[in-house]
């Protein structure tokens, strides 16, 4: 018994963070919407998925707010994912990701605003695309506590189009500077057309976001910020991705990103890129609650996600999203970091793929 202990025990180490690659993967990217928070076994059959290779997805919950997406076929290695709630303002958060025999797997924790597990509907998605565009990168951030001369990300979880190195500093308690190319070329400037998303890789309830770089010392600087759920600043492990030159998943088909600056009266769009042609437009439906218009952009499915910047503590999750005649609509609400109250929103940046 005392064997079988040690055995588990070093299983359990062994699964504690994504294996390290040993030569180039084949490209894979895929996203979800998982929308049955509490079956505990059920393959996706709503249009809302994709996984690169043509094979199904499939979301096993062995327990509360416990969750794995599996992209059947698609194992592979290195890359990063993302994850956030949807319809509510529940925190969900990376757990793990690797390959489990021939799939690839994303583990994913849900909680309510209180820390505890909740079960949650949720978006998810994973590449390890490296494309040849400006304009592109992601890293895994592993080290919640990097020394003063920064840490570099693992090069089989990190890409920078630009070709330069990727550092991370961190400055206090949850507070990071992030050095990653493909923003710096973009910054000041166009990074606002672009997609920038940060998720917090923890078994606990945590949320990351990004500072406004209109606001922040050095613009070139990806400033990151995470928080527990008591909107407490927190260390954490995460994973961040920026898209301009390409889809949020590295790939080349149609995509709209956008930035949304609600400081004023009305909306404003700091940047925007419509593949579909046409200037995304934003209103305010209450407090907190945001419609986004992408003109000519209209699908029944389709993946879409937002993120926060500014204002911090707080996160936002897509509502839902759908299209209204030739166009597309997305729904986003804000919340603050402790309690989960809905709360007006500075900067908002969205993201849609079909």
């Amino acid at each position: 018994m005392r064997l079988l202990r040690v055995l588990a025990v070093a299983a359990l180490i062994v699964a504690a963070a994504p294996a390290p690659a040993h030569a180039l993967p084949p490209t894979a990217a895929g996203f979800a919407y998982a929308n049955q928070p509490s079956n505990p076994n059920y393959i996706l059959a709503t249009g809302y998925e994709y996984n690169s290779v043509n094979l199904a997805v499939q979301v096993l919950r062995p327990a509360v707010g416990t969750y794995r997406v599996k992209f059947l076929g698609m194992g592979t290695l290195g890359g990063v994912p993302h994850v956030s709630a949807r319809g509510s303002s529940s925190l969900c958060t990376v757990a793990w990701w690797g390959m489990a025999g021939g799939d690839q797997a994303v583990d994913v924790r849900c909680y309510d605003n209180a820390g505890l597990l909740a079960d949650s509907r949720f978006v998810v998605d994973f590449t390890n695309r490296t494309p040849a565009v400006s304009g592109f990168g992601y890293l895994w951030n592993d080290n919640p506590v990097p020394p003063a001369i920064g840490h570099t990300p693992a090069p089989a979880y990190s890409y920078d189009s630009a070709g330069l190195p990727i550092k991370v500093f961190r400055s206090a308690v949850g507070r990071y500077r992030v050095e990653l190319g493909a923003f710096r070329n973009d910054s000041p400037g166009p990074w606002a057309a672009g997609y920038l998303r940060i998720t917090p890789y923890a078994a606990a309830a945590r949320h990351c976001q990004a500072l406004d770089p209109a606001l922040v010392p050095d613009p070139q600087l990806i400033e990151v910020r995470c928080y527990d759920d008591t909107g407490s600043a927190v260390d954490s492990r995460f994973i961040l991705t920026y898209a301009r030159g390409a889809a949020m998943l590295g790939g080349s088909g149609a995509r709209t990103t956008a930035t949304v600056d609600l400081s004023a009266a009305l909306p404003v769009m700091r940047g925007w890129t419509n593949s579909y042609g046409g200037a995304p437009t934003a209103s305010m439906i209450i407090p907190g609650t945001y419609l986004i218009r992408i003109p000519n952009a209209a699908h029944p499915k389709g993946h879409a996600i937002a993120s926060i910047m500014g204002t911090p503590p707080m996160f936002c999750t897509v509502q839902w999203w759908g299209p209204s005649g030739l166009d597309e609509l997305v729904q986003v609400s804000c919340y603050d970091g402790d309690d989960g109250v809905p709360n007006p929103a500075v900067l908002l940046n969205i993201a849609f793929i079909a």
